[in-house]
């Protein structure tokens, strides 16, 4: 996949591509090595587009 089809790709899509790979997977696997700590209101809404309350 291109970064351009990435970048094109629903939020729904890429969740259904991600949901699909195995725990072995190289994203898998980094996915549980990142942090995922959001303290901040604005820093959740910019991550999910949901307006801050």
């Amino acid at each position: 996949m291109s970064a351009a089809e990435l970048a094109a790709m629903s939020t729904r899509r890429f969740l259904v591509l991600v949901g699909s790979l195995t725990p072995d997977s190289r994203f898998a696997q980094a996915w549980r090595r990142t942090p995922r700590r959001v303290d901040s209101p604005e820093e959740i809404a910019r991550i999910t587009g949901l307006p801050a309350t």
